[in-house]
């Protein structure tokens, strides 16, 4: 009769070589890992000056790649970035993301505030309780991304502006993909406020746009946005409350100056409402707004529902309201 011994000895084997094989694969992966996260720390200088291209420098303060055993995540103290042919300067706060390590490209990441912006004279100064984003990345780029912020203020001031600007909101997303060679742009905010049209505050602002043929923003090296270029206003709608809105639609083109052409529908859910808002920048247009009131009433494109809907046309960036001029855009 065969011993217990020997009976059990081709088990025992196999439960080792289970064991051995295991412990093996945890090695590998771990040094495969690690040897990973050295490879990107180590090649993360030359990867952000193909992201920001010639001219351009961006910097990950102390970065450090974590996230062992299942995923990988590029984490940073500060950021920074300058432009000097574009005369920018940004800098921000911590830096963390992670990705899957089985899903590399799609990758989440958290920024602390604030930012700070310097373009040319111009400063913007935004802050925020959390920020989050989420980008999905393809070979030569970005194919997608999305922002995603909370309680944020946003103050702008400098050479140039009469007046400076401050802003709040408890909540901003904002988009961006690519559609074939256009690039389709939408961003939303949750009870807006400002310091410029005082009352004027906004329960909830949208942005909806198409840029033909600007889908090059989202592949690396990353360049800012200029004319000339053509646009598709889907919907910018500002909603004060139940009852007030303004939404704008319509072509729109961008030259090399910087200077805005298109011809626009303007839909006014409560005509006083726009009085109020061009007051905070040309009282004489407003003034015209409020005398001509019954006329622009009866210029509805669209009768028959609670809204007025008007042609707004900008011509090098002067825009009219049928008639009625209603100022300057400033350059692009």
């Amino acid at each position: 009769m065969p011993s217990s011994a020997n009976v059990s000895s081709p088990v025992s084997r196999k439960f080792a070589w289970l064991v051995g094989a295991i412990v093996a694969a945890g090695l590998l992966w771990t040094g495969g890992w690690y040897f990973f996260a050295a490879k990107i720390e180590e090649h993360l200088p030359s990867t952000l000056a193909q992201i920001v291209g010639p001219g351009a420098t961006a910097e990950c303060t102390n970065a450090d790649v974590r996230g062992y055993p299942f995923r990988v995540g590029l984490f940073c103290e500060a950021l920074s970035y300058a432009n000097a042919a574009e005369g920018i300067t940004t800098t921000a706060g911590a830096f963390r993301s992670a990705a899957q390590v089985y899903r590399p490209q799609h990758a989440v990441a958290e920024v602390d505030g604030p930012l700070v912006l310097d373009a040319s004279g111009l400063i913007l100064r935004a802050d925020w309780q959390l920020l989050q984003a989420s980008i999905q990345a393809v070979s030569d780029g970005l194919d997608r991304g999305s922002i995603d912020a909370r309680n944020t203020s946003f103050d702008i001031d400098g050479t140039g502006l009469t007046q400076r600007l401050a802003l709040q909101a408890d909540r901003i997303t904002a988009h961006a993909r690519r559609n074939g060679a256009d690039l389709d742009v939408a961003a939303y905010s949750e009870n807006l406020r400002n310091t410029l049209f005082a009352g004027l505050n906004a329960k909830a602002f949208a942005f909806e746009a198409t840029l033909s043929g600007k889908s090059d923003m989202l592949r690396v090296p990353f360049t800012p946005l200029h004319g000339p270029f053509a646009a598709v206003l889907h919907r910018v709608e500002i909603e004060f409350d139940a009852t007030s809105s303004l939404e704008l639609a319509g072509p729109v083109q961008v030259g090399a100056d910087g200077r805005i052409s298109g011809n626009l529908e303007l839909t006014i859910g409560n005509v006083q409402r726009l009085s109020d808002l061009v007051a905070g920048f040309n009282p004489d247009s407003a003034d015209l707004i409020r005398r001509f009131g019954p006329m622009i009433a009866a210029l509805d494109t669209r009768p028959g529902d609670d809204a007025t809907t008007l042609p707004l046309t900008i011509s090098n960036s002067q825009v009219t309201l049928g008639i009625i001029p209603l100022g300057e855009l400033p350059a692009f």
